[in-house]
C-alpha cells in the first residue's frame, strides 16, 4: 500500500507542475490571441475598402490589359511549361491543436489536384519548412513566422518573389494556403488564388462617384501591385490570429484534463489510504482476538 500511495502522489504531483505550465501558456495566449484577433479584424475593413477600389478602377480603365490580370506573350517567344506556385502559411511552433496538419493537408489536397510533378512551394513558418521537407517537395524560399506585431513589410518579399516569377511566365498561378480566423472556437484552412489577380469581394455599384487622378490606368499600375502584397498580408494576419486562438483552446483544454486527472487521482489515493487502514485494523483485531483465545 505504501509503495502505491507513494507512486500516486508522484503522478499527483507531476499532474499539478503540468497544469501550472498550461494554465499559464494559456494566459500568454489568451493575451496574444486577443491582439491578434484585433488586427485581423481591422484590417479585414481596409482589405473591403480595397476591394471597393479595385472594383471602380476596373470599370474605369483597361483593367483586363494589365500583366497582373492577364499576360500577354510575345510573339517571339515561347511559352516554357507552366508550374503552380503555392505560399503555405503555418505557424513556427506547435501546441496548436490541429491547426498546422489541417493547413498542411488543405495545401497536399491542392498539390494533387492541380498536379504534384508542376508546383513550387513558398513555406512561412517552421510547420511548413518540415513540412517541404518531409514530403520531399519542392520549396524555392523558406521566412519564418511571426506571432506577433505583423506589418505589410513581412508580405513583401513574398509578395515580390510571386509577381516577378509569375510576369517571367515561370508560374501560370500563384496560391495562398493559410487558415482563415472564424472564431475563437473556430479556425478553417483556406485557399486563395493571388495570381492572376481577381477581386474576391462584392464589388463597388456607383463607380461614377469616385475619381481617380492623375488618370485610372495610371492608379491601378500601382494599386495591382499593392493589392497583391495585401492579400499575401492579409492571409498572414489571419493565420496569425488563429494560432493563438487554437493555442489558447488547446491549452484550456490540456489545463482541464489535467484537472481532471487531478482529481481521478485523489480518488484513487484516498481509495487506496482507506483500504490500507482497514486492513490494519482487520490484523489488529486478528491479533487481539489471537492474544484473547
Amino acid at each position: 500500500m505504501a509503495n502505491s500511495s507513494r507512486e500516486i502522489r508522484r503522478r499527483i504531483k507531476a499532474t499539478q507542475n503540468i497544469a501550472k505550465i498550461t494554465k499559464a501558456m494559456e494566459l500568454v495566449a489568451a493575451s496574444k490571441m486577443r491582439k491578434a484577433q484585433a488586427q485581423a479584424l481591422s484590417s479585414r475593413s481596409y482589405a473591403v475598402l480595397s476591394s471597393e477600389l479595385l472594383s471602380a478602377l476596373a470599370a474605369q480603365s483597361d483593367y483586363l490589359k494589365h500583366p497582373l490580370i492577364k499576360r500577354i506573350l510575345p510573339e517571339d517567344q515561347k511559352l516554357p511549361t507552366q508550374r503552380i506556385l503555392v505560399v503555405l502559411i503555418t505557424s513556427d511552433r506547435g501546441l496548436a491543436g490541429a491547426l498546422n496538419t489541417n493547413v498542411i493537408n488543405k495545401a497536399l489536397n491542392l498539390l494533387k489536384l492541380e498536379g504534384l510533378g508542376r508546383f513550387d512551394l513558398i513555406t512561412v513558418g517552421k510547420k511548413a519548412a518540415d513540412a517541404g521537407r518531409r514530403l520531399r517537395l519542392s520549396v524555392v524560399a523558406a521566412f519564418s513566422g511571426k506571432d506577433r506585431n505583423l506589418s505589410i513589410l513581412d508580405a513583401k518579399p513574398i509578395a515580390e518573389i510571386a509577381i516577378n516569377d509569375y510576369l517571367a511566365f515561370i508560374y501560370e498561378k500563384v496560391f495562398v494556403v493559410y487558415t482563415d480566423f472564424i472564431s475563437t472556437l473556430r479556425q478553417t484552412p483556406n485557399i486563395i488564388q493571388v495570381l492572376p489577380f481577381t477581386n474576391h469581394r462584392s464589388p463597388l455599384t456607383d463607380h461614377d462617384e469616385i475619381l481617380f487622378e492623375p488618370n485610372p490606368d495610371e492608379v491601378l499600375e500601382k494599386f495591382l501591385y499593392r493589392a497583391v502584397e495585401f492579400t499575401v498580408f492579409q492571409a498572414m494576419v489571419e493565420a496569425v490570429a488563429s494560432e493563438h486562438s487554437a493555442r489558447m483552446v488547446a491549452m484550456r483544454n490540456a489545463n482541464e484534463a489535467a484537472g481532471d486527472l487531478i482529481d481521478d487521482l485523489f480518488l484513487t489515493y484516498n481509495q487506496a489510504r482507506q483500504a490500507g487502514i482497514t486492513k490494519e485494523l482487520s490484523e489488529i483485531s486478528a491479533a487481539k482476538l489471537a492474544m484473547e483465545g
